[in-house]
Formats: structure tokens, sequence, C-alpha cells
């Protein structure tokens, strides 16, 4: 997913959703993530949100506002389910009042095992 935030309004938002997942295990949600702007302002929100069972609503579990500079960083996010539930990982940008910049997100891989201990940025969410 990639956001040129140049292209829309304050507010606006791009939503990249990946497949329900139903497994009763832990997932590891792991991706690269830039948002960098010719000034060295934020572009914008990276938030990513879980919504579960097909509800309404999406939880927000991770999110990133700052600049990152003109390099990608990586993320992991372990998320879990105790008993059955079908949950769907749901990525989105969101822009802010910098008149020029990219949110965007690449290499996303769903991993059917715990996270690795060797990355930076992690969280776990537990899926009810």
């Amino acid at each position: 997913m990639y956001v040129d935030v140049s292209q829309y309004d304050v507010g606006e938002k791009a939503r990249f959703q990946l497949p329900v997942m139903k497994e009763n295990d832990t997932h590891c949600i792991d991706f690269n993530y830039l948002l960098t702007s010719p000034d060295g302002s934020s572009p914008g929100t990276l938030n990513i949100l879980v919504k579960v069972n097909k509800g309404p609503l999406a939880n927000p579990i991770w999110n990133v506002t700052s600049y990152t500079g003109k390099g990608w960083l990586k993320a992991e996010l372990a998320v879990s389910t105790f008993w059955p539930n079908e949950y769907q990982v749901i990525f989105e940008a969101e822009v802010s009042d910098s008149k020029a910049g990219f949110i965007a997100i690449d290499d996303i891989q769903v991993l059917s095992y715990p996270c690795g201990e060797s990355l930076s940025c992690r969280q776990l969410v537990l899926v009810r």
C-alpha cells in the first residue's frame, strides 16, 4: 500500500485488509513501513486495527505517526486467539495536514508461528 498524501484531504483514510483468519493460534504479522516527506514532517498516521468475528468496529492495536526518514522500518505484531474466533488485520493510512509525503507498507507476511526475538518493534494482541 502506497499513499501519496498530496492527493488527499486531511483526515482521509486508505485501508488494506488481510483475509479473515480463523485459526485458534498465534500469528506473527511481519511488515515494513515508511512515513516520509520532503520537509521531515509527518505525512500522517499508520494504524493497525483488528476486527473480531466480522464485527462492525475494528480495535486499534498499533500506530506510528512520526517521520521515519527515507529508509524502511520493520515491525512485527503477534496476534493470538485462545478459542475459536475469526479476526482480520487492517492496515490504515490516515492523512495529516502535510502537503507532501508518503505513507507506505510493504512485504507483509502472516506467519503461522509466534514472532521472533530479534526485531525491534513488537506488540502482543489477545483477540477474544
